[in-house]
């Protein structure tokens, strides 16, 4: 299925992405992490789509960046956080469950058909959360770190859900311009918080070049997504698209050495198998 291989290459592209800003935020704060990726984003972005223009620039549609905008910034925002503060290998299959099961439900409740094994899936999605989530408290002491690390995770699955039912609503006709009026919204909305907040909004020289690899990277994984999104159906789009913790736990386990431990690895292999199941053909 066309849908399936699209949302997967997204998903792979999506987790080097969050690899990358989540180590970045490492060194930097999350703030400037995501408005530098997020400016990267938008002139890489912002030329694809002057080479493929839309059918209409003063389509309504297109507004609905300006949703996903607000929404996937606030996603980024706090998933870079999350992964900042506590064990990359637990805050993104948190993110990931919900970011599959919300739009999944959605596009159920719209009339999209799943089978039973499918339904089964979203529901394991949500027990996997809880199972991740009281692992980490317990197994890290319920430190301060630990719990907001998932409420950061929590926050990301929610706002990433609310981009993905915004560009679920673009047309092809109008190609990817919705992706720059949302990097336009989240750069103009993050950029006034860091003023306002007094911080520097821009990461230093030290990490630009991981900051860009970021940027590039997540601008292409938004292209595959929303490519994914049209062709449909939701729940199959928006479910393999949360595949991405596979690549992130990866790269945290041989690139930073992290260990998983007891139920975690139950947890996380839980959420995984359940953004599967979720997308299991009718």
């Amino acid at each position: 299925m066309l849908t399936a291989i699209i949302a997967t290459f997204g998903a792979a592209l999506y987790g080097v992405a969050d690899f990358l800003g989540g180590l970045a935020s490492r060194r930097s704060s999350a703030l400037s992490v995501t408005i530098g990726g997020q400016i990267v984003g938008f002139f890489a972005l912002a030329v694809v789509s002057l080479l493929l223009p839309p059918a209409s620039w003063t389509d309504p549609v297109l507004l609905w960046g300006v949703v996903a905008g607000l929404s996937g910034g606030t996603g980024v925002l706090c998933l870079y956080a999350g992964l900042a503060a506590g064990r990359m290998s637990v805050v993104a299959p948190i993110t990931a469950s919900l970011s599959a099961a919300i739009p999944a439900a959605v596009g159920i409740l719209r009339g999209e058909r799943l089978s039973w094994v499918g339904a089964a899936g979203v529901a394991l999605a949500l027990v996997a959360v809880i199972i991740v989530s009281l692992t980490d408290e317990v197994e890290e002491g319920a430190g301060s770190n630990s719990r907001a690390a998932l409420g950061l995770a929590i926050l990301a699955g929610i706002g990433f859900s609310g981009a993905i039912l915004s560009f679920s609503q673009t047309p092809a006709s109008a190609s990817f311009v919705p992706l720059v009026i949302s990097r336009i919204t989240t750069i103009a909305v993050m950029g006034s918080i860091a003023l306002a907040r007094g911080l520097q909004p821009l990461p230093g020289r030290d990490i630009r070049g991981m900051v860009i690899a970021t940027g590039l990277t997540d601008a292409a994984a938004n292209a595959v997504q929303v490519t994914a999104l049209r062709l449909g159906p939701l729940a199959i789009a928006s479910v393999l698209g949360a595949l991405y913790p596979v690549v992130t736990v990866i790269l945290a386990r041989y690139v930073l050495h992290e260990r998983l431990h007891g139920w975690q690895r139950v947890g996380i292999v839980l959420a995984l198998v359940a953004v599967v199941m979720t997308a299991w053909p009718t």
